[in-house]
């Protein structure tokens, strides 16, 4: 069980790393002038969504 707490709060602090500094200061921009982002947000927010949504539907399927 620490091995797997271990796990998810390395995956936790990654994804808010990447987030810290998609937000505060990008090093690239693209051509428009825009600050170039490591991760398309708006696409995992969707994805997200998506399996969330899935997993709600297959939980309640099994405790059915």
């Amino acid at each position: 069980m620490p091995y797997l707490a271990g796990v998810l709060t390395g995956v936790l602090l990654t994804i808010l790393a990447v987030f810290v500094m998609d937000h505060v200061k990008t090093a690239g921009e693209t051509s428009a002038g825009e600050p170039q982002k490591i991760v398309n947000w708006d696409v995992a927010e969707q994805r997200l969504r998506s399996s969330l949504g899935t997993l709600k539907e297959e939980v309640h399927e099994a405790t059915r």
